[in-house]
């Protein structure tokens, strides 16, 4: 621990063991800012969806703080509809709770988000405190492009809370430098560029499964195709599905060699679609741990995004990051304008905008040929993208700010 007398207090809604995306990404920050800093977790007491093999470090302490949602699934999902009308859904969190603040032991505010609630809270500590505060954007906030059905209401609520947020917070991080633009563009008359940094997600590759366990292996007798995430809302399976149905009207012999994993969340709207398909679906939900491991016992990992009205997708999915540790050819199904198509490429991978049912379809045929002829293969990991080096940036920006 270089700092050992640096405490970093660190709010974010989403937290382990709660299962979900973001809760992985604080799992893995937390993990090693542990390294560096003494670390209290600010999270909230979220029951829902629990990975319990996300253990936080011994050391960290952390505060868990009331939702006041009702225990209920039905009516939680009532009354975050209803209070998502107005605010951001886990506002009363932000609102009521209280941080220790005695003795004023720690020295820098850290929060993240999605959701926003994370930077209502940390706004509130900044103000009581003035310690040094950084604000972390997973995804853009009022300008999300996929919150387009929120209310008039919701949006000003959301536009007058990031305005608040860019305005006060020492230091903003980005994971894209489409966000970060769009963030410029929101606020030309703030030093965005200026107090902004751009820190993409990460892999941490102790985690996965050693490679001396996954031999590589010749010819194979069926090809796996694994997607490791939901569908909802724009984000489709359907550009995958018509391709594959375009593949087998070629190849009908293939129908027997091709195992398809989808492992996530489907929505309802999707779900006959899913069912519909002539290759039988692995469908479900598993651990953080366990999904890493289904990366690496497949022959390749699809990305798919929703496609954008603009052609660049501004987003950074962390799946994608931790496709990239596991060392598997990924098909990304992604707009071929944005970060994510231009570190797909650079790493040597392939995109196809999710419009392009052909493009894909030549994919998924170039794909089969490939691993029917050489199994499943190791291709290279970017280590750019490894935890102790983005999180490592992260933790020096944080030293420094503790100097000023």
């Amino acid at each position: 621990m270089g700092e050992a007398t640096k405490t970093v207090l660190v709010i974010s809604y989403l937290a382990p063991p709660q299962l979900d995306a973001e809760a992985i990404l604080v799992w893995k920050t937390v993990r090693e800012l542990s390294r560096y800093f003494r670390i209290q977790l600010v999270t909230s007491n979220e029951g829902q969806g629990q990975d319990p093999e996300m253990e936080l470090p011994r050391d960290v302490s952390v505060v868990l703080g009331r939702t006041l949602k009702p225990s209920g699934t039905l009516l939680r999902r009532v009354t975050d509809k209803l209070v998502g009308y107005l605010v951001d859904e886990h506002y009363l969190w932000a609102k009521v709770n209280r941080i220790p603040l005695q003795d004023g032991h720690f020295d820098l505010i850290y929060s993240r988000s999605q959701p926003g609630s994370s930077h209502i809270l940390a706004y509130r500590v900044k103000q009581e405190t003035g310690k040094p505060w950084i604000a972390q954007f997973s995804d853009p906030w009022a300008n999300n492009p996929y919150h387009s059905h929120h209310s008039g209401f919701r949006k000003s609520f959301n536009r007058k809370w990031e305005q608040r947020v860019v305005e006060t917070a020492d230091k903003l991080v980005f994971p894209t430098r489409e966000i970060q633009a769009m963030y410029v563009d929101s606020y030309p008359h703030l030093p965005i560029l200026e107090k902004s940094l751009i820190l993409p997600h990460h892999f941490t590759s102790d985690l996965y499964p050693k490679q001396s366990e996954e031999p590589v292996r010749g010819p194979a007798d069926k090809v796996t195709f694994s997607y490791l995430g939901s569908f909802y809302g724009s984000r489709s399976p359907e550009p995958f599905l018509k391709a594959l149905q375009y593949v087998l009207d070629k190849f009908p012999e293939w129908k027997d060699r091709i195992q398809i994993n989808l492992y996530g969340n489907v929505s309802s709207g999707f779900a006959a679609m899913v069912d519909a398909c002539p290759v039988p679906i692995a469908r479900g939900r598993a651990p953080y741990l366990e999904t890493l491991k289904m990366m690496r016992q497949s022959d390749v990992l699809l990305l798919i995004d929703a496609p954008s009205a603009t052609g660049s997708n501004p987003f950074l999915a962390s799946k994608l990051i931790d496709y990239l540790g596991a060392g598997r050819r990924i098909l990304g199904i992604t707009d071929e304008q944005g970060t994510a198509a231009d570190i797909l490429r650079e790493s040597g991978h392939t995109v196809v905008s999710p419009r392009d049912v052909d493009g894909i379809a030549t994919a998924i045929e170039r794909y089969m040929e490939i691993c029917l002829r050489e199994g499943r293969t190791e291709v290279p990991i970017p280590n750019q993208f490894e935890t102790r080096q983005v999180v490592g940036k992260l933790a020096s920006v944080m030293q420094e700010m503790m100097r000023d």
